[in-house]
């Protein structure tokens, strides 16, 4: 295993947090910020209860959602909870978009990003093969997506710089579909450089901040937390919080829980300046019976 698991989740979260312009211009993005209450929510919805509850998300993820933008990167903790059976994250990534009457595209969008960050994560990625697989697999995509991908893969077979690829998509009516393959293009044009990647994500015409977390949230699975640059990280708000996010969602996913229930609230991520309590764990074997649904 080229990473450690946890530290794919970590590079995820942390790497929608900031938009890392050069060595000496680091800044929170915006969008990830305000989908904030919407990520915790999901995230303490999946280690409250182990498993996914369409409900539950329904009475507290939805109601924190008010574009599509934030939908997609809501759904952020679902790609990594369900990485590895990509039918059944496929499955529920489209019974969400439903539920939050999300457009067709914005669906294509999510199942696409979600598709990638679970290849990265069972360290079955290849950034020559991966959009030719992820048109085989992932069936019912938008048309308009599925053009797009299918050029942006040419694109990158002829080395394409990111003004003609930006110059290709320039005329796309959609701008989630815009964002999503551009985040996509960033990541495969540098598959092992999240610096590099990301900046070109902030380069781009528009400097769409779904294109930045996008963009962030791949190449933060794909190469971990290791990956982001030192000061890029130092300045990510909120990061020790965030990592103890990560943590705890990976323990969930694992089986891991712990013998007091936690309460769903941010009281999750204890403060900085508070004592962080720690109780007895429990590990769950396979095909016994345990704790979680």
């Amino acid at each position: 295993m080229k990473y450690l698991l946890i530290a794919r989740f970590q590079g995820a979260l942390i790497g929608a947090k900031m938009i890392y312009i050069n060595s000496y211009q680091i800044t929170p993005n915006q969008l990830i910020i305000d989908a904030t209450p919407a990520l915790m929510n999901g995230i303490n919805s999946l280690i409250h209860d182990g498993r996914f509850d369409d409900q539950d998300w329904a009475d507290h993820v939805f109601t924190n959602i008010s574009t599509s933008d934030r939908a997609i990167v809501a759904m952020l903790p679902l790609m990594l909870f369900f990485h590895d059976d990509r039918v059944k994250l496929r499955e529920i990534l489209i019974n969400v978009s439903h539920s939050w009457q999300l457009d067709w595209e914005t669906c294509s969008s999510a199942v696409a990003i979600g598709y990638i960050i679970s290849r990265s994560l069972t360290e079955s990625f290849n950034h020559r093969t991966i959009i030719a697989q992820l048109l085989d697999e992932m069936t019912n995509l938008h048309p308009l997506l599925f053009q797009e991908l299918s050029a942006i893969d040419r694109l990158l077979e002829q080395s394409s710089s990111l003004h003609q690829v930006t110059q290709r998509l320039a005329t796309t009516p959609h701008p989630i579909i815009t964002s999503t393959v551009l985040a996509i293009y960033c990541l495969l044009s540098t598959p092992e450089d999240f610096s590099i990647a990301t900046r070109r994500a902030y380069h781009v015409e528009d400097r769409s901040q779904l294109t930045c977390a996008l963009t962030g949230i791949l190449a933060g699975a794909q190469n971990s937390l290791t990956s982001i640059p030192l000061n890029g990280y130092i300045a990510t708000q909120e990061k020790e919080q965030w990592l103890l996010t990560a943590e705890s969602l990976l323990n969930s996913w694992a089986g891991v829980y712990h013998e007091h229930s936690l309460s769903r609230s941010f009281a999750l991520l204890p403060a900085s300046n508070q004592a962080i309590v720690t109780y007895p764990l429990a590990v769950a074997s396979p095909q016994v019976i345990q704790r979680r649904n």
